[in-house]
């Protein structure tokens, strides 16, 4: 078997109403589709997520960088020793890469080669990786600011996922220490202490302020506190693991085994949380699941819960997966692009089902693409 071609598509779909973390507002979401084509008729698709924003600056370069320097090395290359060709694209982009986007044009196509990989063979992806429990738990995130009635909007939200049996659920912080800890507060006094109340700051303090919001909200039993500080900030980390009486979490924001090993190493964590699109794709994540058990560390995923369901029903040390369920997103195309696997469509009782479809499972749905189809290059 051969690669014959590398194919992408941008897609951007608005938001009905813009969201906002600490670090960002999001207006909508944007996504890009990586397609590995074979001689044998058996494509692959793989996908990367930008900013939400419509402009999708960091998309383009991701595409640019596919196409103009990972398409190139793969033509003509069998698409099944996928090892050999992450350690060719790695190899191939260390002048220009290591980090951010050339690290996530390979997460793309490294996505797109399990797909490929599990159609040849005929199994899911979940499978080829060893399996560990085909149903996995995931936490109801989101918990955005919503503006002048945001604790009731905050509130409505956080006790609607409840209702609908989730057992862990996440909220954002990062702005204002003392006004958020009366949200986590409220979101705690309304939710009961059964159930596992997670924070997100999206890098938005220093050590210093974030310490000051931790001895606040302590005493409501925070499962765990999410990048809480710059993902560069490595001391600041170690600082707060040594003190905080909360897990400390980070790691959507790091790249590649290498990365991981000074987090995990340092204890600067208690959790990683790799994402398979700008990790170095489904190779390099399970790499990190391995080197993070090895420490006695869980690990956990960030968002594009379509592919990361693959992984975590494959890994042992992965207690539960993030998943949206916000009327912002469901409206959104991200959960209504792939309309398959059926199980991570909705959440049940908190668990959601990996896909036994071949590859990852995914369907697209031809009407949507049509719709949002920014870019496309063949």
């Amino acid at each position: 078997m051969k690669i014959t071609n590398v194919k992408t598509t941008i897609l951007f779909a608005p938001f009905p109403e813009a969201i906002a973390d600490a670090a960002r507002t999001i207006g909508g979401r944007d996504v890009l589709l990586v397609d590995i084509e074979t001689d044998e008729g058996i494509t692959g698709t793989g996908i990367s997520t930008g900013l939400g924003v419509a402009s999708g600056s960091e998309i383009h370069i991701i595409d640019a960088i596919i196409l103009q320097a990972l398409k190139p090395m793969l033509l003509g290359q069998d698409p099944l020793l996928i090892d050999h060709l992450w350690s060719l694209l790695y190899k191939g982009t260390l002048r220009f890469g290591r980090r951010g986007a050339a690290i996530r044009a390979i997460s793309s196509v490294d996505i797109a080669l399990w797909d490929l990989l599990g159609k040849k063979a005929g199994l899911p992806v979940y499978r080829l990786l060893g399996g560990n429990s085909r149903k996995v738990r995931v936490y109801a995130s989101g918990g955005f600011y919503h503006g002048d009635d945001d604790v009731e909007k905050l509130v409505a939200e956080m006790t609607g996922y409840v209702r609908d049996g989730f057992t862990a659920v996440k909220m954002k912080v990062g702005r204002d220490p003392i006004q958020d800890a009366a949200r986590v507060r409220a979101v705690r006094e309304a939710i009961g202490s059964d159930v596992e109340l997670l924070l997100d700051a999206n890098e938005a303090w220093d050590a210093h302020t974030a310490l000051r919001f931790i001895d606040r909200v302590a005493p409501y039993d925070i499962y765990w506190l999410e990048e809480p500080v710059a993902p560069d900030d490595l001391d600041g980390y170690v600082k707060l693991s040594q003190r905080s009486p909360i897990p400390i979490a980070a790691g959507e924001n790091e790249y590649t085994k290498y990365g991981f090993k000074e987090l995990i190493a340092r204890n600067a964590v208690s959790v990683v949380q790799p994402d398979v699109t700008r990790v170095g794709g489904i190779t390099e994540w399970m790499k990190v699941a391995h080197l993070a058990e090895a420490f006695g560390m869980p690990c956990v995923t960030h968002a594009v819960s379509e592919v990361h369901v693959s992984v975590v029903a494959a890994a042992s040390n992965a207690p539960m997966m993030e998943y949206f369920t916000h009327a912002h997103y469901l409206q959104a195309f991200m959960t209504e692009l792939f309309i398959a696997p059926a199980g991570i469509r909705r959440a049940e009782g908190g668990y959601v089902y990996a896909s036994e479809a071949p590859g990852l499972g995914l369907e697209l749905d031809p009407q949507l693409l049509a719709r949002y189809t920014v870019k496309v290059s063949t």
